[in-house]
């Protein structure tokens, strides 16, 4: 059953009794909710902006270039020569860095090299009996090497001169001519024959010493010509004139 408390809350919940006065009727707030709900829009935040303005006519289509088909193949054949001519640049620069990385390599490790030759002669000088018994140094003592001497005192001293050819038995041959000097001042001028056996390695024909007013003394014996064989400069020569070199018209 109902108890009294219950029933005195009926008319707070919307119920209409027949004692109950038409002023003291109520509506609950919830069933106004949906009529307000109603009143606004449904996306409030949605809002578009329209221009009450005519829009102005679009650009006119651009002109048609009668020359159009001559400027594209004018711009193909400049980007063209262009790629060519960047492409040969960096081949070129190829070329040549391998050219000096070749001879660089060639001149210090392969046997036939003017250093590797000029360094291994002086070795067998300055280990050699006979050329310590001419120049007058002991076994151990360095000789001061160098090639052909300036004229004058503007005039540096000059590498190792050297020239190759191949000989008749199908081999290359290389004749080098420099000067020592013994710690005691004596000079002597270091000709020497090498020929290479084969990609890799070289052997010395000969080695001779030529000093002022003496006999040439053998470092190494000739091996491959008469013992009594003199070796001579091999056309090596020494300019006397200014800067080391014979200026003005050739002599006979």
């Amino acid at each position: 059953m109902l108890g009294i408390r219950p029933l005195a809350r009926i008319p707070k919940m919307g119920f209409v009794s027949r004692t109950t006065p038409l002023a003291k009727l109520t509506i609950p707030r919830a069933h106004l909710l949906p009529a307000r709900r109603l009143a606004f829009p449904i996306l409030p935040g949605i809002s578009r902006a329209y221009s009450t303005k005519t829009a102005p006519p679009p650009p006119p289509p651009p002109k048609s270039d009668k020359n159009a088909r001559g400027k594209a193949i004018l711009s193909r054949i400049t980007r063209f020569f262009t790629f060519s001519a960047a492409t040969g640049m960096v081949i070129g620069a190829v070329a040549v860095s391998g050219l000096v990385i070749y001879l660089i390599l060639s001149e210090l490790f392969l046997p036939s090299g003017d250093t590797r030759t000029f360094n291994k002669a002086l070795k067998e000088v300055e280990n050699s009996a006979a050329a310590q018994q001419a120049l007058g140094f002991n076994q151990g003592d360095r000789l001061k090497a160098f090639g052909e001497t300036g004229g004058d005192r503007w005039t540096r001293n000059r590498p190792a001169q050297s020239t190759k050819k191949r000989g008749p038995d199908g081999k290359d041959r290389m004749v080098m001519r420099f000067h020592v000097v013994s710690p005691h001042g004596r000079h002597a001028s270091v000709i020497l024959e090498q020929i290479d056996t084969s990609w890799w390695s070289s052997e010395f024909s000969y080695i001779a010493l030529e000093m002022p007013n003496r006999k040439i003394v053998y470092v190494i014996e000739p091996k491959f010509s008469p013992k009594n064989f003199a070796p001579r400069g091999a056309g090596f020569g020494k300019g006397t004139g200014f800067l080391g070199l014979n200026w003005g018209p050739k002599k006979d």
